[in-house]
């Protein structure tokens, strides 16, 4: 009886630190670490659209028949499409490049004596661009500039009495002055990560496109009208919203290894 009862007990003390080993072990087995989601970063290609408007102005500047120079306001609106590629480097600093084409229906007139008016049309403009920001997680500070270029048409309008027949009444006439004009462009603005890989912006841009010269060869015998070696300088200030599509991002989360 009594050897029975010490087997019994044996049994049930191995059975016992069984039991015991294995919930240990099984208390040991490491468990996975959740999944990180996607690490963001600004880095890759991006192409979007934008529309805005824009305020500038235009100075007229005739230096051979008058002593005159007029400035009027230039207003208007216009939308486009950027193309561009960003790398963020290490930390929140990201660098960049990006290039946009604008339509635009910005003009501006003005009545300035001897002439019975001046105009300007700004028909289309765009600019290759550098870009820094600094990045607070899906919001992008960042400052804007480089080359830009536009498209200008300037007309002068005048009526021209000469006193002699058959000109009694005088008649008037149009100059056209159109000319691709080149300068520069610099700004700053905000993009933010609102979904996916979609950013909206906002930005500021100011353009100035320096000081053109023409010299008008005119029209006419054996009396030639002409506007001989004047000038025209134009700049204009835009503010703008922006839809952009960004590509490249990483599309696997990054894990952790033990």
């Amino acid at each position: 009886m009594k050897r029975e009862f010490i087997r019994c007990l044996a049994g049930a003390a191995a059975g016992a630190l069984l039991t015991g080993t294995s919930a240990v072990a099984a208390d040991l087995t490491p468990v996975p670490a959740p999944v990180p989601p996607p690490v963001f970063t600004w880095t890759g290609f991006e192409l979007g659209l934008h529309i805005g408007g824009g305020a500038g102005q235009t100075s007229v500047n005739l230096f051979d028949l008058f002593d005159f120079t007029k400035t009027y306001d230039d207003a208007g609106v216009f939308g486009g499409l950027h193309l561009g590629f960003n790398y963020q480097l290490m930390g929140p600093i990201v660098v960049g490049v990006q290039g946009e084409y604008n339509f635009a229906g910005i003009t501006g007139n003005a009545s300035a004596v001897p002439f019975n008016y001046l105009t300007t049309s700004i028909r289309e403009f765009g600019s290759a661009d550098a870009r820094i920001g600094y990045a607070f997680n899906n919001l992008l500070v960042y400052a804007i500039g480089g080359f830009a270029y536009a498209d200008i048409r300037n007309e002068i309008n005048f009526q021209v009495t000469p006193g002699v027949p058959p000109f009694v009444t005088g008649f008037p006439v149009n100059r056209f002055f159109a000319a691709n004009r080149y300068g520069f462009d610099v700004g700053g603005g905000l993009e933010y990560n609102f979904y996916g890989n979609w950013t909206a912006r906002a930005e500021y841009r100011y353009y100035n496109w320096g000081t053109r010269g023409f010299a008008d060869a005119g029209f006419g015998s054996p009396v030639t009208i002409a506007i001989p070696n004047h000038t025209s300088q134009e700049t204009l200030q835009t503010g703008r919203l922006g839809l952009t599509y960004k590509f490249a991002w990483p599309s696997t989360p990054v894990v952790a290894r033990y």
